[in-house]
C-alpha cells in the first residue's frame, strides 16, 4: 500500500479519567471531571504530538451494578464539546461520535456542518448504531438486523443534504446583490423507508464538503456498512494475523462497493503503558491492577461470559468447559441481546481465556483496561517496535491510542511514546494541511455538478 508520507496515522481516544479504575490515582483529575479543563488538555497535549485527531466517545447506559461506582466518563455530550475546543485548537481534528439511533439526519447533518465551519474543516464523525440507551427516549431500539438498513439511509440524507450546494454556489456578488446562485442549490425530496427529508441546509459545503466518516463495527453487517461508507475504521485487534485478515477484508468489501480500498484507513485501538524503561512500566501496571474491584470483575466476566466464575479461583485459568465457543451452533441463543451485538469482542474473550489461558484474574483486569485491544507494555522502544511491526505488516495503517491513565499514560505517550515513532520516521513532526482530511491524506468530496 502506497502510505501517506510514510507515517502512520495517529487518533487518541479521549477516556478523561483513564481506563476502568485509574481514576483511583492520586494523580487523576477526577475532580475536573465535566469542567472543560480536562478534554482541553488532553486535545492540546495530542495537539502538540501532532496526532491526526482525538475522538469523543459518547454512551448512554452503565453497566449492571455500576450507578456511582465507576466516574461516567462517556457522558460528555460530543458536538457541544467539539465546538468548544475548535475555538482553543488549531490544527487538530475533532471527532464526535453520535447514533443514527436517537438524532434526525437532517438535525446532524446541520450540527455537523456547523462545527466543521467552526472549526475550519476538522471535524470527523464517528457513526454509531445503538445497542442500549433506549429507555432514555422512550423508544424502541429498531431489530438488530435493521440497525444498519436505517444506517445507510440516515448516512444518505446526510450526504445528500451536505451535496445540496454545490462548490462554487456562494459568489458575495455585492454589486449585483446575489449572495449565491439559486440554480447552484438543488434541495432534496428524500422519502426512503425510515426517512422523509425535504430541502437543504441553509450553510453552504463546509471546508471539507463533508465531515470524515468513521466507523467501528465488526459483525457483518458493521464491515459491509464501513466498506460502503466509511472512511476510518475503528477495530478491536490483538493479533497482528487477525489484524491482516480484518484490513484486507474490509479492504475487499469497500473494492466489491465500488470504492477504492486505498481511501479506507484503519486503526486499531492501542491502550499502551510506557514508561523510560520496561520495568517501570511494569511497575504502574501493577498499580493500576491494584485499582481493580476484584468482586466486580467477576461479575462483569460472567454476564460476558453469561457463566458462574464467582466459585473459582481467580488466579487460575476460566475451564473451557464453562463458556460456549463462539463457533458453537446454541453460542447466539445462550449469550445475552446486548452481547449478541457484540460477538466479535466475546470471541477476543474467550480466546484469551481458552487460547491464550489467562488468568480469571487478569481476564478481569484485561477486560477493564483493554477490553480486547492491543495493551503492549513497555519502554517507549518496546512499544513502538509493536506499532512499527504491525504498520510495516499492513495489519493497519495507524492506531487510535487510548491513554489508560491521565496524567501518567498520557503524557509517556505524548512525551516518550510519540517521540520514539517520529525519531524512526513513522510519525509526523508537523501538520502539513489544515483539514482533518489533509491529515488522513483524505481527498475532499467533491459536490456532484
Amino acid at each position: 500500500m502506497q502510505r501517506r508520507d510514510g507515517v502512520m496515522n495517529l487518533v487518541m481516544f479521549l477516556q478523561m479519567t483513564g481506563r476502568g479504575w485509574a481514576w483511583r490515582s492520586p494523580r487523576s483529575r477526577i475532580e475536573d471531571l465535566w469542567t472543560l479543563d480536562l478534554p482541553l488538555k488532553m486535545t492540546e497535549e495530542a495537539e502538540k504530538a501532532k496526532f491526526d485527531a482525538i475522538i469523543l466517545g459518547s454512551w448512554l447506559a452503565f453497566e449492571n451494578g455500576e450507578l456511582g461506582q465507576k466516574p461516567f466518563t462517556g457522558a460528555y455530550e460530543p458536538f457541544t464539546l467539539i465546538g468548544a475546543l475548535a475555538a482553543r485548537t488549531e490544527k487538530i481534528g475533532l471527532v464526535a461520535t453520535s447514533s443514527t439511533t436517537f438524532e434526525h439526519p437532517y438535525n446532524a447533518a446541520r450540527f455537523l456542518t456547523m462545527l466543521d465551519w467552526l472549526s475550519r474543516g476538522r471535524v470527523g464523525w464517528n457513526v454509531v448504531t445503538s445497542v442500549t440507551g433506549e429507555q432514555h427516549y422512550g423508544i424502541k431500539l429498531p431489530p438488530k438486523e435493521e440497525r444498519y438498513a436505517r444506517a445507510d439511509e440516515y448516512l444518505e440524507v446526510c450526504n445528500s443534504l451536505w451535496d445540496a450546494w454545490e462548490d462554487d454556489a456562494v459568489i458575495n456578488d455585492r454589486i449585483g446583490g446575489f449572495w449565491a446562485r439559486s440554480e447552484r442549490i438543488h434541495p432534496i425530496d428524500h422519502e426512503g423507508r425510515y426517512y422523509k427529508v425535504q430541502g437543504q441546509l441553509f450553510m453552504h459545503r463546509s471546508p471539507q464538503g463533508r465531515p470524515v466518516i468513521v466507523q467501528a463495527g465488526q459483525s457483518s453487517a458493521g464491515l459491509d456498512f464501513a466498506a460502503r461508507n466509511a472512511e476510518v475504521v475503528f477495530t478491536a485487534q490483538n493479533d497482528i494475523g487477525a489484524a491482516k485478515t480484518f484490513r484486507r477484508e474490509i479492504r475487499d468489501r469497500a473494492a466489491a462497493a465500488g470504492r477504492n480500498p486505498n481511501k479506507i484507513k484503519v486503526l486499531p485501538g492501542l491502550i499502551p503503558i510506557v514508561a523510560e524503561t520496561a520495568e517501570r512500566a511494569r511497575a504502574f501496571e501493577a498499580q493500576l491492577d491494584e485499582w481493580t474491584p476484584l468482586n466486580i470483575g467477576i461479575d462483569r466476566m460472567q454476564e460476558i461470559f453469561q457463566a458462574k466464575l464467582e466459585d473459582l479461583d481467580p488466579d487460575q485459568p476460566i475451564p473451557a468447559e464453562r463458556l460456549v465457543s463462539p463457533d458453537d451452533p446454541s453460542f447466539e441463543s445462550t449469550l445475552s441481546q446486548r452481547f449478541q451485538a457484540s460477538v466479535s469482542r466475546y470471541r477476543n474473550f474467550y480466546d484469551m481465556a481458552v487460547k491464550e489461558k489467562m488468568t480469571l484474574r487478569q481476564m478481569i483486569v484485561s477486560r477493564d483496561r483493554d477490553n480486547g485491544h492491543l495493551a503492549p507494555v513497555g519502554s517507549a522502544s518496546q512499544v513502538a517496535d509493536v506499532m512499527q511491526e504491525w504498520y510495516e505488516a499492513e495489519a493497519c495503517d495507524g492506531w487510535t491510542v487510548t491513554p489508560p491513565a491521565v496524567p501518567e499514560a498520557l503524557d509517556a505517550v505524548c512525551q516518550l511514546l510519540v517521540p520514539e515513532l517520529q525519531r524512526r520516521g513513522i510519525a509526523r513532526t508537523e501538520y502539513e494541511g489544515t483539514t482533518l482530511r489533509d491529515h488522513l491524506g483524505l481527498e475532499r468530496p467533491r459536490s456532484p455538478a
